[in-house]
């Protein structure tokens, strides 16, 4: 088993390679390689395990109930996948989850992640810390999906970027990936951001995005 991998993820982070290697020792855990195009984990099928990325990337996709098919995002490694559904009694992973390359991942049974979690306390704070990265970043997404047109949930997703100096942000995602993340088509994304800069709201040079009116930017996502 790669711990030297393993380390690199965030749930061992802090923790000696001889002291994880201990840890996995003690309890049921498997590493396993996927090719390309494979499916790991079934929308709605129960999360009965936790399935942490050494190495690769997958997309997280979502079935709405007209049966359309939603990206919700792509996760790289070393990350590990849906951590804030593994426990509760209705336990489900709430995405289709499918490889974008070869990965090679650890999976650790529910019962084997409480074992280590009541082993080491530092275990223990990490995945708090995990869990809370990852209710922050729904909360977020949620809040950003609750803008019904493309304007707002552009103006909403660039005020959350880290500003710099000179009162402009840079891009952390392709048009591409932004429009996945929006779930519009890129044509779209590229239209509104054309109009937003002919209306005086911002300067778009590459990947950095000038304020031009924030205040104004700021009235357009008031409730």
């Amino acid at each position: 088993m790669n711990t030297k991998e393993i380390a690199r993820t965030t749930l061992f982070a802090h923790i000696p390679e001889n002291e994880i290697e201990k840890i996995l020792t003690d309890i049921q855990v498997n590493e396993s390689a996927f090719p390309k195009g494979t499916i790991m984990a079934m929308q709605d099928e129960p999360c009965n395990r936790l399935i942490l990325l050494l190495s690769g990337s997958v997309k997280a996709e979502m079935m709405d109930p007209s049966g359309k098919i939603v990206k919700v995002e792509d996760i790289e490694a070393p990350n590990p996948l849906a951590p804030l559904f593994l426990f509760g009694k209705e336990s489900r992973f709430p995405v289709q989850v499918t490889t974008r390359e070869n990965v090679t991942a650890l999976i650790i049974p529910k019962t084997s992640v409480l074992k280590i979690l009541r082993m080491n306390e530092q275990l223990l704070q990490n995945f708090l810390d995990i869990s809370a990265f990852y209710a922050s970043a729904l909360t977020k997404k949620l809040h950003l999906m609750s803008f019904r047109t493309i304007r707002q949930k552009i103006i909403i997703y660039l005020l959350n970027l880290p500003e710099k100096g000179s009162g402009s942000v840079d891009l952390d995602r392709t048009q591409h990936a932004l429009a996945e993340y929006f779930g519009v088509s890129r044509p779209a994304l590229a239209r509104e951001l054309r109009n937003m800069q002919d209306d005086g709201l911002i300067e778009i040079e590459k990947k950095r995005v000038k304020f031009v009116n924030k205040n104004k930017l700021i009235q357009l996502v008031r409730f």
